[in-house]
């Protein structure tokens, strides 16, 4: 059920819902490359400017849902089944990110300090997130007859 080259269309789905988040269009200049950037590591003054005040970051906020968002239309891509996320996180940055399809529950993940959500690479952010999708594949393979429901 996997493809060849899935991490390279989910690094461009990730950059296509960043820019949907981008409703005035200040990214529109910015190329996908520097869009990334932010999901990498490096940038450790920003997140700890937040951590003393338990206040997320809207920006950490928009790439925790651009990278669930991803996964989720990935595996809707590639499965045909109708797939949804819920991504609930509270202003300290703990929550939950729900995917599922019909009433399988393909990933159930748990965040706790959103701002320390990063990634070391780029070929870490895609290993990443081909993990979760190729779970979330593996389980709808398995138990179709509950994602129909």
């Amino acid at each position: 059920m996997v493809k060849e080259g899935l991490g390279e269309d989910f690094i461009k789905e990730v950059v296509r819902h960043i820019r949907a988040y981008d409703t005035y269009r200040t990214w529109e200049k910015r190329s996908d490359e520097e869009i990334l950037k932010d999901f990498l590591k490096g940038d450790s003054k920003r997140s700890l400017s937040f951590a003393g005040h338990c206040e997320t970051d809207p920006k950490v906020i928009l790439r925790i849902h651009a990278f669930f968002k991803a996964v989720t239309s990935i595996i809707e891509k590639l499965s045909g089944f109708i797939t949804s996320a819920v991504i609930n996180i509270d202003g300290e940055g703990n929550g939950i990110v729900l995917i599922y399809a019909g009433r399988l529950i393909l990933i159930n993940k748990t965040i706790r300090d959103a701002n320390r959500f990063r990634f070391k690479s780029l070929d870490h952010i895609r290993s990443e997130g081909e993990k979760l999708i190729e779970k979330a594949l593996d389980l709808l393979e398995k138990y179709q007859e509950v994602a129909k429901i």
